[in-house]
């Protein structure tokens, strides 16, 4: 068996970021952060489930707000 993978105590399960740098994500990642919150929302408008979605429309707008003032990242 690999032991290479096993997650010791004291480490982190999650991969370390692509440029080696714990920082702000970058723009990037940022709107696919904002994409996969706007599929979320339409299926809760669909779905019926509008006070859902309103919450999700506040995400939406703070992520996109997070967005235009790091448009240097």
């Amino acid at each position: 068996m690999n032991h290479t993978n096993v997650v010791r105590s004291g480490q982190n399960a999650s991969p370390a970021p692509a440029n080696g740098l714990s920082g702000p994500p970058s723009r990037f990642t940022q709107i696919r952060a904002y994409q996969q919150l706007a599929k979320v929302r339409l299926r809760e408008r669909l779905s019926g489930s509008a006070t859902s979605a309103t919450l999700y429309d506040l995400l939406m707008r703070d992520q996109l707000t997070f967005i235009k003032l790091n448009s240097h990242a």
